[in-house]
């Protein structure tokens, strides 16, 4: 038999908490066990895998290297555990009404927000909304953490985001990338003249404002298609800051258009760009096996609201 089919769920989870009282007593107190009861499990679990799991201190327990690796597993059994607890609960109660849905900046302030605001207007949902980059959104729904998450990928670096066999990714719509420039800019201003989409390459002397790791490497990929690397001076998530820095002339940045739907200043200028690989697609993330009758009311009105902002295909972008 191999290893992995001896091993009992509720000795991860137990080493898990162990990992988490550095005592065996109070685990024992925390699961509701005697702490022989706790001991035996964790010799057993020692047995199987040939391997001394916990050390003793002089501050009570710590686990070994493998026992930490171990507690991962534990801490992922018992997360699941929990939230098939709650669905459960939902589904005894028959109100299952309550949703965390996590998303990027740009999207929390856009497609999210509106879709929150409808669904506790017209239905008895209530939708709590995180704000998460992608891959910590993904890590999150992975472990059972919230229930949805609104993501994206950029066409540039498609392999960014590792959406795993037990999720579903549904998209919603494509979302063009735009250059944020200062309208005296002479870039701008050529395009305001004759309202062309423009080759990045054009900015290649520019200073550049970055954003979050991924957008970062986006912008990188996007300048290495033009022919040049971009002189990033400042990195900031923040739009709010990104726009100020474009405003008193510190740089140029890469934005989605979705931000400009935010707000844009008056002395600036979103410019489109002459690049089918200048786009990122927005979905939401769902775990395959999620099939409560709530969630297809949020899929629903997510998919609404994103109509409004984003185009149908990439294509449009």
């Amino acid at each position: 038999m191999e290893l992995g089919a001896t091993l009992n769920p509720q000795s991860l989870v137990t080493l898990w908490h162990i990992e988490q009282y550095n005592s065996f007593s109070a685990t024992a107190k925390a699961l509701g066990w005697s702490q022989p009861a706790i001991s035996q499990q964790i010799k057993r679990l020692e047995a199987q895998t040939n391997a001394t799991l916990v050390r003793r201190t002089s501050h009570g327990v710590e686990l070994t290297a493998t026992g930490a690796m171990l507690a991962r597993y534990g801490e992922a059994i018992s997360e699941r555990l929990e939230s098939a607890s709650r669905e459960v609960e939902d589904y005894r109660q028959q109100h299952y009404t309550h949703l965390h849905l996590v998303a990027p900046p740009s999207i929390c302030s856009t497609i999210a927000a509106r879709s929150v605001a409808n669904l506790s207007l017209f239905t008895n949902i209530e939708l709590s909304l995180i704000q998460l980059e992608p891959p910590e959104a993904l890590d999150q729904i992975s472990r059972g953490k919230v229930d949805a998450a609104v993501v994206f990928r950029y066409r540039a670096i498609p392999n960014f985001l590792d959406i795993t066999e037990d999720l579903t990714f549904d998209s919603l719509g494509f979302d063009p990338m735009r250059l944020l420039i200062r309208r005296e800019n002479p870039i701008a201003k050529d395009y305001q003249h004759n309202r062309q989409a423009i080759d990045l390459a054009m900015a290649r002397h520019e200073h550049w404002i970055a954003g979050c790791e991924t957008c970062r490497a986006n912008l990188v990929k996007l300048a290495a298609r033009s022919g040049f690397k971009p002189d990033i001076r400042h990195e900031t998530d923040d739009y709010w800051a990104t726009q100020n820095l474009v405003e008193v002339g510190m740089g140029v940045s890469l934005v989605p258009e979705l931000d400009i739907h935010i707000n844009l200043q008056p002395d600036l200028r979103a410019c489109p760009l002459r690049d089918e690989f200048a786009y990122r697609e927005i979905g939401i993330v769902t775990r395959k096996d999620d099939h409560r009758p709530v969630m297809e009311p949020m899929i629903k009105e997510l998919k609404r609201t994103a109509s409004k902002y984003l185009n149908p295909s990439a294509s449009h972008s």
